[in-house]
């Protein structure tokens, strides 16, 4: 089985588990989410990453490419600013594009490769892609491909996260690629560059997001149990287990960054 086949299989179960669709209130969002003042649940916060990021295109007509879509629920966000004809959503996962086809009608969506991208060159005014990059062998390669399909002065936004060196050694069976391990901020911004994009913009947004993910995922057991939505013992085993996985992004995730950068107008290519 090869390292994507394995990535596919651990998020199929994991977006098919009756505690994940309760978690995010089966939204179909599957991100740390973006944790401003307004959000209450992990669905509105991580309905306000996707709005964070649509911020950021300066120009939100046209065509937009929404890359590792997932179950598609931001691409059922896009809808708000983009007519569903003007939005196409890529997953490597088959049974995520089924879910997502029922979850955004009218939208396209494709089963494809983020770092293989069937399109024409210049095809698409916008690329988003939330909380997957680092997941592509490679996320260089996928920002080529990005800034190939963008037409000029179109935008890409993603949120992406830096892990620390010491998961580097475990390669794929961590699911992340090591030459997707970046030192700093600044050595992530310059892959932007190197890929040739300009009016790069990366905002360290670790508190917001990855550090309100963790203190609503160590509460949540307890308020779902105070809301009458889960029983006291099973709210107890689920408060163990939270803390866990709340403690284990904390020591692994060193940076989540929301990021954005543009095509030069003047490069067709």
């Amino acid at each position: 089985m090869t390292a994507q086949e394995r990535m596919i299989r651990m998020y199929d179960r994991a977006l098919a588990s009756s505690d994940y669709r309760q978690f995010y209130d089966d939204s179909g969002f599957y991100n740390f989410g973006y944790w401003d003042a307004r959000a209450t649940s992990q669905r509105e916060a991580s309905e306000a990453l996707v709005d964070a990021l649509v911020d950021r295109i300066p120009d939100k007509g046209g065509r937009i490419l929404d890359v590792a879509c997932g179950p598609g629920a931001t691409t059922k966000r896009l809808m708000r600013t983009y007519a569903p004809a003007m939005i196409t959503g890529i997953n490597v996962s088959e049974a995520q594009l089924a879910e997502a086809r029922r979850r955004a009608p009218g939208c396209t969506f494709r089963r494809m490769d983020a770092t293989r991208l069937d399109f024409p060159a210049a095809q698409f005014d916008a690329v988003i892609c939330v909380e997957a990059a680092f997941h592509f062998d490679t996320r260089d390669t996928f920002l080529a491909e990005a800034l190939r399909v963008l037409k000029p002065g179109g935008s890409l936004v993603l949120s992406d996260m830096l892990f620390r060196g010491f998961m580097r050694p475990l390669g794929e069976f961590g699911q992340v690629p090591p030459a997707n391990f970046a030192a700093d901020i600044a050595s992530f911004r310059a892959r932007f560059a190197a890929a040739g994009f300009e009016a790069i913009d990366v905002q360290d947004a670790t508190r917001a997001c990855l550090g309100g993910f963790r203190r609503h995922l160590a509460r949540w057991p307890a308020s779902e149990h105070r809301r009458g939505r889960m029983s006291l013992g099973k709210s107890i085993g689920a408060s163990f287990i939270s803390r866990i996985i709340a403690g284990y992004f904390g020591v692994v995730c060193k940076s989540y960054l929301l990021a954005s950068a543009r095509k030069p107008a003047g490069q067709r290519h």
